[in-house]
């Protein structure tokens, strides 16, 4: 329960921290402020001014927010119609600036402060804050304003400016800084999802063998008696820097709907949205590649695809797989004294957004790349020789979030051991330092009616409704047989697969954390 209430310092617990050393030094930054008041004001608007006045002339159609004389004289606040805030920030590598209202980082909901001074939707996303410092000259505007300028030429619709297609040559890009989301964080919101999809009428058909039910990780379709089409996309924003290891994430981020169902994968077809005018050619070719890689890996071929031009990166794949119509393995059918086993640890969505805020040693990266670009093709083959009631893959829902998916869909109820479950090493240390993207608050507040989280802290909670991407096979299966299947995973290479629950009895789905 919380100590105080108002913000949400500490984990939730109290509404502040009291910082005595930064209170005393801000005490004494005010007074070095108010020696030298009126000349410092004097440079911060003509720094200011400055900047606007540059801005303005490249770019004529740029709204000024607040009274023109009436405002802070060192803050600027600017709408660009037509581009979308968060995704101007991640591209600008030598200016710092705000979105919106500086609170909301991971949001990208237009700020209430806006909406009250009527500020337009197309110029309220795109509306930046900028101030000016003491130590800015302005050469150093100049040099701001020019980047700031290119870049938005780059986010604009291209009927707005002149597009001149960026060479095939690869240079230095960091891809997570040309999107606002990271990999399957930036799925929408389950709970939005779910109103529009309950509004679309059904579609009867008697071959139909996996639809959209029971929220399934791909759909199934019967072709005869001995042979059934098992078929998934797949697709999302950069989760990592490089663009061969984002292809090849992806790619075993779509496989795995397959593997979770139980089939094997026969071939897949590419799904790719690039902004050709921003981004070298040569970038894609590398993300085409990493993902031909790994789809050779589990053994298939690409056989084509579809591409669109697009401000944001985007890459997924169709991938379409068969199996016998009798041996399908779905989300649904788990049984009560069924054992829940995971096999890969969670966190990668904590560590994505902490690698893209620059706090994870290289080491670390390479280890949690190399985790979310391995292919659950191991797991699924073994899982064949056993009674597998229910089996899913946890992705952009989290494990709650999934786990809730085969609990409702079995009409079962589970526990989960929190201490069982494997994290990836420095994730709980960073989520306690609120380093948590936002589709994991989403996917919280989706699942937390349906959840008894018992003694567990805010921090925990969010932990286990983790984004995933490219997460682990949740696999449920008979005790007695439970042993031997994680022994011989872990043989296999699979080291951080876990029992991390069970099924307990028939019910409403209600999970239990213990």
């Amino acid at each position: 329960e919380k100590l105080i209430y108002g913000a949400d310092h500490e984990q939730n617990m109290r509404a502040g921290t009291e910082n005595v050393l930064e209170i005393v030094g801000l005490g004494k930054a005010c007074e070095l402020a108010m020696e030298n008041l009126d000349e410092n004001i004097k440079h911060y608007k003509q720094t200011r001014d400055y900047l606007y006045k540059l801005l303005k002339e490249s770019l004529p159609n740029i709204q000024l927010n607040g009274h023109p004389e009436k405002r802070l004289p060192n803050t600027l606040s600017i709408s660009f119609p037509k581009v979308e805030a968060n995704t101007l920030i991640s591209r600008l590598e030598g200016v710092a600036a705000s979105a919106g209202a500086a609170c909301h980082a991971e949001s990208i909901d237009v700020s209430a402060v806006l909406e009250a001074m009527a500020v337009p939707l197309d110029y309220a996303m795109g509306t930046i804050r900028f101030s000016t410092g003491r130590g800015l000259s302005l050469a150093d505007i100049k040099t701001a304003a020019e980047e700031i300028i290119s870049t938005i030429k780059t986010l604009m619709p291209k009927e707005d400016v002149e597009i001149k297609i960026a060479p095939k040559e690869t240079r230095e890009v960091k891809l997570t800084h040309y999107t606002h989301g990271l990999g399957c964080a930036c799925k929408i919101q389950p709970k939005n999802l779910e109103k529009v999809l309950q509004n679309l009428p059904p579609f009867f058909d008697a071959n139909v063998m996996v639809g959209t039910e029971t929220s399934d990780d791909a759909t199934v379709y019967k072709l005869s008696e001995e042979l059934a089409l098992v078929q998934t996309l797949d697709f999302f924003t950069p989760i990592v820097d490089d663009p061969y290891d984002f292809g090849a994430i992806a790619a075993a981020n779509a496989l795995s709907d397959i593997y979770a169902m139980g089939a094997k994968p026969i071939f897949a077809l590419n799904i790719v949205g690039f902004p050709e005018d921003t981004l070298p050619l040569g970038i894609l070719e590398k993300i085409l590649q990493g993902a031909h890689d790994k789809a050779s890996e589990a053994g298939i071929p690409v056989l084509g695809g579809h591409t669109i031009e697009d401000p944001e990166p985007k890459y997924g794949m169709v991938v379409s797989g068969t199996i016998h119509p009798d041996k399908i393995i779905k989300n649904e059918g788990a049984k009560p004294g069924d054992v829940l086993i995971l096999t890969k640890p969670i966190g990668t969505g904590v560590l994505s957004t902490a690698i893209k805020r620059g706090l994870v040693d290289d080491e670390l990266k390479q280890e949690v790349t190399k985790l979310m670009s391995t292919l659950n093709k191991i797991a699924a083959e073994k899982m064949l020789k056993y009674n597998i009631h229910a089996c899913t893959d946890v992705t952009g829902f989290g494990l709650l979030g999934h786990l809730r998916e085969m609990t409702l869909a079995s009409r079962c109820n589970a526990e989960v051991f929190f201490d069982k479950i494997p994290f990836i090493r420095e994730v709980k240390s960073l989520a306690a330092a609120g380093i948590i993207p936002g589709g994991t608050y989403n996917n919280l507040d989706f699942v937390k009616e349906d959840i008894d989280f018992g003694i567990r802290t805010k921090t925990e909670q969010l932990l286990l409704c983790d984004a995933q991407t490219s997460g682990g096979l949740l696999v449920a299966l008979p005790k007695n047989e439970a042993k031997e299947y994680l022994e011989e995973i872990r043989t296999s290479g699979i080291e951080n697969a876990e029992i991390i629950g069970g099924f307990t009895k028939g019910g409403n789905g209600k999970i239990t954390i213990k």
